[in-house]
Parts: structure tokens; C-alpha cells; sequence
């Protein structure tokens, strides 16, 4: 089982830690371990292959192999930082990339929190009181584009430097790309579910995006017409674009069902707030407080206004069948 752990740099530099799944719980931090480094929202086929490269060098030391990522992500500390408007864009909670992790067999993950501290450290303190002296490192597997210390100054190239300095090997991952040359990376994700492409999405991701949250009382009109829905709220996670999706969701209890998704404002009833809205096949009974995720897999259509309530209910029937004669 993955053994994650939440670490905190103080500003003298000492490292606090917390367990973060039960398997961590009262252990030490592991010691020469091989491990890959970056940010890895979405834990797509390129992030996939970095984290392959640090578990294969741990075979080959006799090691464990490990993740280095960053919660919150750097990106959204600085724009919260900076007084801008964040605009959502996470793949992932860092619950998913916990998971993610755990499938391709990583030993253990260790989450730096993102904060005023750890983003003041320069590149060379980043290395040396982070990877050599708390958590000392025999091997680092980074992508090609990885940034890191303060402003972003060190490059791959410059870990690969420090590490020849503080007694740990560096491996950089070239860019990755699909047979056909489509690059794989977190920025194709995103412009793929934009232009309502879930497809292409899953294909860099190498698996269906998804959505996980709690299920909300919403307003109820899906219920009065046949169709009730279980509503999550998005957060942090990137919006897709507006319409309604076929898609698969996976409950607490652990069954998984085929559903129809809508995402949009619901223009034909008024509605003025995003609404992440899924009517799972199947389902006969209440899912209110449970956490429950839910894949896209399919664009069905744009949202749009009709005419009328009826209007509505009638096309929210033949989203269902369509919805239901993909998973035939």
C-alpha cells in the first residue's frame, strides 16, 4: 500500500510531517530512495512514464521508489498570492494522484505543501535541504520542462547539476508524444476537455477524465421530471466545456454505473451557477453526503436553451437513450 506523507518547511528550514494515509502512519520518512519530481496534475502517460523511470532505477538500487509533488499546486499559490481571479484548472485532487500513484506501483508519496516558505527557497536550497538533507535521495526522474526554486530559476538541467554536487543521480525524461505525434502533457488534457473532447482527453491521460465530490441537495427539477441527478460541486478542477456528456460513475458503495452528465448554467430553467448534474442508470435509492466520481466519456451536445419546460424533458430523454445505447 502507498505510504503518503504531508511535508511542511519551516523557515528555518527544519521539515515537518504528517501521515496521510494509514499506511504511513507512525513511520519515519523513507531514506535513499529513487524518486520522481513534479507537480503531476492529471498523471498523464508523459507524467506516467517520469514515475517508470524512478521506479526502475529503484529496482535496479535495491530501493523504494517514491513521488515528489506539491499541494497546492505552485500555480494557483501564486495567482492566490498575486489578488488575481483564480480560474480553476486542476486534473486532479490530490486524493486522485494519491491513487494514481499507488496504481503504478509507487512505494511512497511525499506531498510538499506549497507555501511562502518552500517557495522562497532558492534552486540550489531547494536540492540541497529538501533532497539531500531531509529526505537524501539517491536518484531524481524529471521531465524535461520541470521549474523549479524561487521565480522558477532551476531548470532539469540545473538538478542534474546539483545532484552530481550532493550525491544523487538525475535522469530527464524527454518530451512525450503518441504515435502519431500528439504531445502528451497537462496542457492537452485541458485544451481537449475545453473544446469538449473528453475522448482525446483520455487518450493523454490514459484513462477517462474524472470528477470526484460530495453529492448536494440541489433544486430538485431533475426529481420532478423523472430524472433526478446527483449534483458534486467542480472546486478546483478545470470546467469542460458546457453541455451534456455520457459518462461513468463510480458510487461509495463501490458498484460502477453507466450515467448522463450536464454541466452548464441551465439556461432553460433560469439558472444563473455552474451545475455539475449526473442521472445514474440503475441507481434506486438516495447518495446525498457520499462522495462519488465521475468520469467523462463522451460529448453528447452543447447546452442550449428550449422553448419550453417540455421541450426540455423530452430532449433530457433522448440524452438518456443516447447515454445509454453507447454503453449497449
Amino acid at each position: 500500500m502507498l505510504k503518503a506523507f504531508s511535508l511542511a518547511v519551516d523557515a528555518d528550514g527544519s521539515l515537518r510531517t504528517t501521515a496521510l494515509t494509514a499506511a504511513a502512519e507512525g513511520l519515519p520518512l523513507p531514506v535513499r530512495t529513487s524518486a520522481a519530481l513534479g507537480s503531476f496534475d492529471g498523471v498523464h502517460r508523459g507524467h506516467q512514464r517520469v514515475i517508470e523511470n524512478a521506479i526502475a532505477a529503484a529496482r535496479r538500487l535495491g530501493e523504494a521508489s517514491a513521488v515528489i509533488c506539491f499541494d497546492p499546486h505552485p500555480q494557483t499559490y501564486f495567482l492566490s498570492r498575486s489578488g488575481d481571479a483564480v480560474t480553476p484548472f486542476r486534473l486532479m485532487s490530490l486524493a486522485q494522484q494519491l491513487r494514481a500513484f499507488e496504481a503504478l506501483g509507487v512505494d511512497y508519496a511525499l506531498v510538499l505543501r506549497f507555501d511562502e516558505h518552500l517557495s522562497a527557497l532558492t534552486a540550489e536550497a531547494f536540492t540541497r535541504i529538501i533532497l539531500r538533507d531531509h529526505l537524501h535521495l539517491s536518484h531524481v526522474s524529471c521531465g524535461f520542462d520541470f521549474r523549479f526554486g524561487a521565480k522558477g530559476t532551476g531548470t532539469a538541467e540545473a538538478l542534474a547539476g546539483f545532484g552530481a554536487e550532493m550525491d544523487f543521480t538525475t535522469f530527464i525524461t524527454a518530451c512525450q508524444s503518441d504515435e502519431t505525434g500528439h504531445k502528451l502533457s497537462s496542457s492537452a488534457v485541458r485544451d481537449a476537455l475545453d473544446s469538449g473532447n473528453p475522448q482525446l482527453a483520455g487518450h493523454v491521460l490514459g484513462r477517462a477524465q474524472a470528477f470526484e465530490g460530495v453529492v448536494t441537495r440541489g433544486d430538485q427539477i431533475g426529481r420532478q421530471i423523472g430524472f433526478p441527478t446527483a449534483n458534486i460541486e467542480l472546486g478546483d478542477y478545470l470546467r469542460p466545456k458546457y453541455g451534456v456528456y455520457v459518462t461513468r460513475t463510480h458510487l461509495a458503495d463501490g458498484r460502477v454505473l453507466g450515467s448522463v452528465t450536464n454541466f452548464g448554467k441551465r439556461p432553460t430553467v433560469g439558472g444563473l451557477s455552474e451545475r455539475f448534474e449526473t442521472h445514474i442508470f440503475g441507481l434506486d435509492h438516495e447518495i446525498y453526503d457520499q462522495t462519488i466520481e465521475v468520469e467523462l466519456l463522451h460529448y453528447i451536445r452543447p447546452e442550449q436553451k428550449f422553448p419550453s419546460f417540455d421541450a426540455l424533458k423530452e430532449q433530457i430523454a433522448k440524452d438518456a437513450e443516447t447515454a445509454k445505447a453507447y454503453f449497449a
